[in-house]
């Protein structure tokens, strides 16, 4: 049986993932590791509400950034995030790569890596 505490944390967590610009960052963001311009960019997003919602999504713990320089990279937190949201995009009808992409960019320091299997009863 699952927790009280953890039927909270993950109701938390998909009350982030409904709104639609903050759940198509997230899966963008599960092919690797994208600088904020280039989110924009990509998305068509503007800047300010962009901001938002990656300070919600990161606050939530399913991205985590770094900085380089003047420039913020911003990836999919490794472990229960990850695993949530390639959940969520093979659900949508997208199962995209069988493991997450390599980091867009160069520098992050350290790895993490997930392999995921689906299970089809029949």
């Amino acid at each position: 049986m699952i927790a009280e505490a953890d039927i909270a944390a993950a109701a938390g967590l998909l009350r982030v993932l409904a709104n639609p610009a903050r759940l198509r960052i997230a899966l963008h963001l599960l092919e690797g590791e994208c600088p904020v311009g280039r989110i924009e960019a990509e998305l068509g997003l503007k800047q300010p509400n962009l901001s938002q919602h990656l300070g919600e999504l990161r606050d939530a713990g399913l991205l985590v950034a770094r900085r380089e320089s003047r420039q913020v990279f911003y990836r999919v937190a490794p472990g229960r995030a990850s695993h949530l949201l390639a959940s969520l995009r093979h659900g949508l009808g997208d199962a995209g790569p069988a493991r997450p992409a390599a980091p867009r960019q160069s520098g992050w320091s350290g790895s993490a890596a997930a392999t995921f299997a689906v299970v089809r009863q029949g």
